[in-house]
């Protein structure tokens, strides 16, 4: 972001700047538009403010006021007497809402949070300017309500709905089948058929999903390689589409991975997921569609969730799990090796099992 760099410089070459210095060199520069405290630039929004000690206790924004530039990535320009910080502040990175949100819920959308309020680090990466493209990719894939919810329950103590899975004995057992279940699909001829079909209809779409790729939103360019291929959503609540194979009721989601550019799909809803492969004969895949726009070139492999390479670019998303649910994960490593033609997926069972006992414990 040029914009981060230009304000970095200008307290460099004057120490001294404080709020007001860096916002008129900065609307000088760039002739941003001004929406009341928020200055939007070309494809970001800034928030102006000052801190002199160490903590950051200041209002930042109504919540309200966030959710116009929500799809966009939304940072605090911090001005310290010593230097600048930037803090990505998207609805993602809020733990809660502090001022004036008692009344806060899904459906009334009240109170302001803090600087106090953001994150400093998501999931092992740091809030700071390095980190902001793989960040932004990482809230891109959650929606605004989504986000909302958690605020609500983090802000209020609230738990709208009971969500969380409490497996059985023999659930929890027929869930510890689920890696050797995963293995066998793997080897089914039924599995293959269904990949290779899949893979003619990417093939058969590749001009088209090339163009939905330039789609800015994750779920926007997701959902629009979804109708392409299967001409609608499914209605199960878990994936896009079910199939028998061999007697497994197996359920298909299509996931688009970008593979020249930070791309992080969130991935399935934990308890949901944990739900449905504690049933017998249950098997949980992605149709990973890999997009490298630089190359024009567009893949597609159906995996189960918890074959190997998946397991390796899955991540918990550990801020997500509140008291009413274990959270959700997202794809948020390098998939390239899983992408390739040429790749043998496979499936380590213990290495599975031990993932889903993970998952469990959230």
């Amino acid at each position: 972001m040029k914009a981060v760099e230009f304000i970095r410089d200008t307290k460099r070459a004057e120490p001294n700047a404080n709020k007001a210095f860096l916002l008129e060199r900065y609307v000088e520069a760039f002739g941003p538009e001004r929406l009341r405290s928020v200055f939007v630039g070309d494809g970001y929004a800034l928030r102006f403010s000052e801190a002199w000690g160490g903590g950051f206790a200041n209002t930042v924004l109504s919540l309200s006021a966030l959710q116009q530039h929500d799809r966009r990535p939304f940072a605090v320009v911090l001005a310290r007497p010593d230097r600048v910080d930037f803090l990505l502040s998207n609805s993602t990175f809020l733990k809660k809402v502090s001022h004036s949100s008692r009344d806060l819920r899904v459906d009334n959308i009240r109170g302001s949070f803090n600087g106090t309020d953001i994150l400093s680090a998501y999931e092992g990466m740091s809030n700071e300017p390095n980190f902001f493209p793989e960040l932004f990719a990482v809230h891109d894939s959650f929606s605004w309500e989504e986000n909302v919810e958690r605020l609500v329950e983090t802000t209020n103590a609230i738990v709208a709905r009971q969500n969380r899975f409490g497996p059985t004995a023999a659930q929890r057992d027929v869930l510890m089948e689920a890696p050797d279940r995963a293995r066998q699909a793997l080897t089914s001829p039924a599995f293959a058929a269904l990949e290779k079909d899949l893979q003619g209809r990417v093939a058969s779409r590749r001009d088209d999903i090339l163009v939905a790729a330039k789609l800015d939103n994750v779920n926007l360019r997701g959902e629009a390689v979804e109708r392409l291929l299967l001409g609608g959503r499914g209605g199960h609540a878990l994936g896009d589409f079910e199939a028998k194979i061999d007697g497994a009721h197996t359920v298909v989601d299509v996931k688009t991975k970008l593979l020249d550019r930070a791309s992080a799909p969130k991935a399935y809803n934990v308890d949901k997921a944990l739900e449905f492969m504690s049933r017998p004969d249950s098997v949980l895949a992605f149709l990973m569609v890999g997009i490298d726009t630089a190359k024009e070139s567009v893949s597609a492999r159906l995996l189960p969730v918890l074959e190997a390479s998946l397991l390796d670019v899955t991540a918990v998303q550990h801020h997500w799990a509140g008291r009413a649910s274990r959270g959700v994960t997202q794809l948020s490593g390098d998939f390239h090796r899983a992408a390739a033609s040429s790749y043998a997926p496979t499936v380590d069972v213990q290495k599975a099992r031990q993932f889903l006992e993970r998952l469990l414990a959230l």
